[in-house]
């Protein structure tokens, strides 16, 4: 599936619609000596062309163990923790399309125009935050959804009900009826280093392999604290987003974003390709935001979106010749709905927000990036200027009704 707000995001976005319409260590050797007759030989060393160093080979016959220790590091053990918990699943989605047969006698008139209902399958990926089944996925992999497989890495399939989905984060909680399930836990310091290593772990094909084990790409932590600028208000905002180079494939949307200590420190969500496939440029939704939106709905049932009530526009020349501004930097409240939180705080149509939160009001991007990670109840202090005078106020953000 492809966001709309940008022709160069493919989607992946990542819950890629790989169904089609249906229409339907040990050390080894104890310390002996290498000595004649004990059975060992000395290891093997050569000078290293590089430089003066030497290169030191394993001592044939060292044993099994030693290869093993090598091979599992952190980034097998950080694998064996989280994969048993990584999830496929199966989207059954209805979608409503035209008849291209009747399309141009629809527009000459000749027949009403028509809607049809089909339904397609795609897949998607989630992770298992809770040993009593509640699941983190993408919200795009589940947008629309009238049926929810969910296929463990065991085999064992559940249907899962879909508890809330979260648009502007791009989150969907689900749940399904089992206990003692295997769990991912998630990170709880957001301390992420560029640089470190970054395991992408996802379920992308689900029930149609007999192996249900998921897949594993690794890269690095490329960027924190990414933007990705809308084209319009209908576009979903990807803000604050953990950039990785670790492949992430068609299904993998939902699926977590590990470091090496085996903790999910994201949730992989969409590519930036020309091609449709993966060239190291992969966002995942960090594990804080996860974490709020996980907390609200154990506590509320559902995740209680914000509202401010506000309609904000650019503070363009013409409205400053209008309200005869002379001070270019500031956001025009275009309107206001009565009762909302902006409303309650004093804010008024015209007005022009100068500071919010102490840091001048640049932009509406600006603003938007500071609203978008308050919760209900959070306090927005702001200055404004109506009518030559300054003055302050403080928003308090509600539930959206």
């Amino acid at each position: 599936m492809r966001p709309s707000w940008w022709g160069a995001i493919t989607g992946l976005l990542l819950g890629a619609a790989l169904g089609g319409a249906l229409l339907l260590v040990r050390g080894g050797d104890s310390d002996t000596g290498n000595q004649p007759g004990n059975g060992t030989q000395p290891p093997v060393t050569v000078p290293d062309s590089a430089g003066g160093d030497t290169l030191t080979s394993p001592v044939p016959g060292g044993g099994v163990d030693d290869l093993m220790g090598d091979r599992a590091n952190a980034i097998v053990l950080a694998t064996r923790r989280v994969a048993p918990a990584v999830v496929s699943i199966n989207v059954i989605q209805q979608q409503a399309v035209r008849n291209p047969n009747m399309e141009m006698l629809e527009r000459l008139g000749f027949l009403p125009r028509r809607e049809y209902v089909r339904q397609v399958q795609n897949m998607g990926s989630g992770v298992i935050i809770s040993a009593d089944g509640l699941i983190v996925t993408n919200q795009h992999v589940v947008a629309g959804a009238i049926q929810l497989i969910v296929t463990l890495s065991d085999g064992r399939q559940f249907q899962a009900v879909l508890m809330d989905e979260i648009p502007r984060y791009d989150l969907a909680i689900l749940r399904i009826e089992s206990r003692d399930l295997p769990v991912a836990p998630m990170a709880w310091e957001d301390n992420l280093l560029i640089g470190e290593w970054a395991i992408a772990i996802g379920s992308p094909f689900g029930y149609l392999l007999a192996d249900t084990q998921p897949t594993v790409t690794v890269g690095v932590i490329s960027a924190l604290n990414r933007d990705m600028a809308r084209r319009s208000n209908e576009e979903r905002p990807y803000l604050g987003m953990i950039q990785t180079d670790a492949a992430i494939n068609p299904g993998n949307s939902g699926g977590p974003l590990v470091n090496t200590r085996g903790e999910v420190v994201g949730i992989n969500t969409f590519i930036l390709s020309d091609s449709g496939g993966s060239v190291g440029i992969g966002f995942a939704v960090p594990a804080a935001r996860v974490r709020t939106v996980v907390d609200e709905i154990r506590r509320y049932g559902h995740y209680r979106d914000i509202d401010l009530g506000v309609r904000l526009a650019p503070l363009s020349p013409s409205a400053m010749h209008y309200l005869e501004l002379d001070d270019p930097v500031g956001v025009l409240v275009d309107a206001v709905r009565e009762d909302a939180p902006a409303w309650k705080a004093g804010l008024r149509r015209y007005d022009v927000l100068r500071k919010i939160e102490g840091r001048p009001a640049t932009s509406l991007s600006m603003i938007e990036r500071l609203v978008y990670d308050s919760n209900v109840g959070d306090r927005l202090d702001f200055s404004a200027e109506r009518a030559g005078e300054i003055w302050s106020g403080s928003i308090e953000l509600e539930e959206r009704r």
